[in-house]
């Protein structure tokens, strides 16, 4: 009887689609960290497999980035973190579905980072005119995508390109933090690179909801930017998705006015942090505001921007994801171990400052346990009776309710039941 009960509430749950929220972090170099040999553990010291523990913190979705020839990247971008090619994001995608969890893929349109300062065109495609690269990113998300399917790891959300503020596939794809055209690329461009990409996706992922990934460099200019991408219907996308960082982005006001603005201009969409994060001992490299004051440099001060960031997305009904970048980095067990430093590994250098489980100890820090207090409270079903309630809706475990059955390998909910999709 409870069993069928937490079914029951679970499917009203899914119902309230405009409720359902999520929240996690972008965990891209968890399997490495995981093959290593890292160690995590929770507050209190104990050893925790790091997706079991994040999905019972609360955590119900994770993103993962994809490159498309990682191989071809400098030896201290790989050091930094490129190393997501289409085998490791296939394995690490299924592990992250089979946990539970929803999975968010960022495409890289590129063999290295992308970002508002670098969109360099994947080496393979460097001779590519307008035209076949327009038809090389649909065959290659569409290749990338079915693969991902047959893997048990089909994505829930998709980002077409990271970090898009000013565009994709530089030189042709390139343009202005406003969506203006550049000397070289243009909006025009650009859009028939995200159209036929998100073509390819609704072709192999029916029921993913499709993300432009923007930034706050230039805050101004961002609202621009939408109202120029609209200019071509053909770009369909569910959800705008913004990184923020206040070292970088200014302040959390800033960050509500930007919202503000976008959540009125358009109606139709979702709004996601698709990244986030704040230092818990030192500054982000080339930090450009000083918050230390607000929010000190420490585990306490990290929890408590967490909170205030919370506090401030739970006021906007159409922001409904939080994810932190880079939670994941830990050097215990691999650089620090025995009581000793051993930097002899070809996979990181430096420190990621923002990650939410310590550097030395693996200790999970406050505001990892934080992040879960943005999703819905229990308190919106205290009401809810046991009377008989028939949806032939299909929803994932998390409550995301999709278009269609799905066809993938995986357990659903439909009409009150959990059921396995084999």
């Amino acid at each position: 009887m409870k069993k069928h009960l937490l079914l029951s509430l679970f499917t009203l749950l899914a119902l309230t689609a405009n409720a359902q929220k999520y929240v996690g972090g972008d965990i891209s170099m968890l399997k490495k960290f995981v093959d290593e040999g890292a160690v995590y553990k929770d507050k209190d010291g104990n050893i925790v497999e790091p997706l079991a523990f994040l999905r019972a913190e609360g955590w119900n979705s994770l993103r993962v980035r994809l490159f498309v020839d990682p191989s071809k990247a400098s030896a201290d971008e790989k050091k930094e973190g490129v190393i997501q090619d289409l085998e490791y994001v296939k394995a690490l995608g299924k592990s992250i579905k089979d946990a539970g969890f929803s999975f968010m893929l960022d495409f890289h349109y590129s063999d290295t980072w992308t970002d508002p300062g670098k969109h360099k065109t994947p080496s393979a495609w460097s001779s590519m005119t307008v035209e076949q690269l327009t038809k090389q990113i649909y065959d290659y998300t569409k290749e990338c995508l079915t693969a991902l399917k047959e893997a048990g790891a089909e994505p829930d959300f998709i980002q077409t390109g990271n970090e898009i503020t000013t565009g994709i596939l530089w030189n042709t794809g390139k343009v202005n933090s406003d969506g203006s055209d550049t000397s070289t690329g243009s909006m025009k461009n650009l859009a028939a690179y995200l159209a036929n990409a998100i073509k390819a996706c609704n072709e192999i992922c029916k029921d993913a909801k499709i993300v432009i990934h923007t930034e706050l460099h230039a805050p101004n200019s961002l609202p621009k930017f939408y109202e120029n991408l609209a200019k071509y219907p053909d770009v369909k996308y569910d959800i705008i998705g913004l990184s923020y960082y206040p070292d970088y982005h200014g302040t959390l006001s800033s960050l509500d006015n930007i919202l503000k603005t976008l959540e009125t201009q358009y109606t139709d969409k979702q709004i996601m942090i698709v990244e986030t994060g704040y230092g818990f001992e030192w500054a982000l490299s080339g930090a450009k505001d000083d918050y230390k004051d607000q929010y000190p440099l420490s585990e306490e001060g990290q929890r408590k921007f967490a909170e205030e960031l919370v506090k401030l997305l739970k006021k906007h009904d159409k922001a409904n994801g939080l994810y932190w970048w880079y939670p994941e980095y830990t050097l215990n067990n691999i650089v620090f171990k025995d009581g000793s430093e051993d930097w002899d590994k070809d996979f990181t250098s430096g420190y990621w400052n923002a990650a939410l489980f310590h550097y030395k100890t693996g200790k999970a820090h406050a505001a990892l346990y934080e992040l879960k207090s943005f999703l819905p409270s229990s308190d919106g079903i205290s009401n809810v009776t046991t009377g008989k309630v028939t949806d032939n809706n299909w929803y994932s475990l998390d409550g995301h309710q999709l278009k269609y059955k799905p066809a993938s390998k995986g357990i659903y909910i439909n009409n009150k039941k959990k059921v396995i999709i084999k």
